[in-house]
């Protein structure tokens, strides 16, 4: 299990996509998906051959091996798929080891796409895989070249998800509870003493906790989760900032605006409008 900005990896995922127009991946440190853009999981040839149980296995059992290459050589590695596509995969990891890749694929490349689609074409048929055609034409075509130049954006990706605590490794199970415990509690004052009742904890104990996990102070922490959920209230919800901020906590909208500003680099309207559902 990852802790992840979902807000944050969305934006990114979906710049990235936005300019070079191939989908981008997160996954655990198992190979198993996480998150996407775009958010539909796999490309449209991938999915339609998926609907097959033997096709299925086959391309796991390719992914598997592949994540398995990374965590060995711990480093960024493109190759083909068992069907012949381009993917390119980077580890995401710490001093304690890899704890996901990001990954993107399902790419033809110039030299070779022509060859490749009408071997695909041979391979799946229109009666056993309806649609398979059309999927097969909507592969990507890259060169090698922008690929390559993929590869390297994708490195610098990584490393900006890392340096923001974008993606982290698995909360613990008590970090779990905590969560929970802020969240059935957002329209109050929460303090470090309010968490340490809750869970019968000395002050250090929940400091060393916070050191190990959070990367940050338990009150830097529960603002944090604060404005976590103040962002999926924007994107689910029609109610106005003001009643979202007291939701949350924010008895003082200026303040609200304040942290929510400073916590996600745009202001609350403007994230509303960016990414409303």
């Amino acid at each position: 299990m990852l802790n992840i900005n979902e807000t944050g990896l969305h934006k990114l995922f979906r710049d990235f996509h936005t300019l070079t127009g191939i989908s981008v991946v997160l996954l655990d440190k198992d190979g198993k998906f996480v998150m996407g853009y775009p958010a539909k999981k796999g490309a449209s040839f991938c999915n339609t051959i998926y609907k097959d149980e033997h096709w299925k296995s086959n391309c796991k059992n390719c992914d598997r091996i592949n994540v398995e290459a990374c965590r060995k050589n711990e480093k960024t590695m493109k190759y083909l798929c068992h069907l012949g596509l381009t993917e390119v995969i980077t580890p995401i990891f710490d001093s304690n080891g890899i704890f996901g890749y990001v990954t993107f694929g399902q790419i033809l490349t110039e030299d070779t796409a022509d060859e490749i689609r009408k071997s695909l074409k041979r391979k799946f048929d229109e009666q056993a895989f309806p649609g398979i055609s059309d999927a097969i034409d909507a592969i990507p075509i890259k060169s090698v070249a922008q690929i390559d130049a993929g590869a390297t954006v994708l490195e610098a990706i990584t490393a900006y998800i890392l340096s923001n605590r974008w993606v982290t490794p698995g909360k613990s199970g008590f970090i779990r509870r905590m969560d929970m415990f802020i969240e059935n509690n957002l329209e109050n004052n929460i303090t470090v003493e309010d968490i340490c009742n809750e869970f019968h904890l000395r002050r250090t104990n929940l400091y060393g906790i916070a050191r190990d996990y959070l990367g940050c102070s338990v009150a830097s922490y529960i603002r944090k989760q604060r404005i976590f959920h103040a962002c999926r209230m924007l994107r689910e919800t029609d109610e106005s900032i003001s009643q979202i901020a007291e939701r949350v906590g924010f008895s003082d909208y200026c303040h609200f605006s304040g942290v929510f500003r400073k916590l996600m680099g745009i202001s609350a309207t403007s994230y509303r409008k960016k990414h409303r559902l």
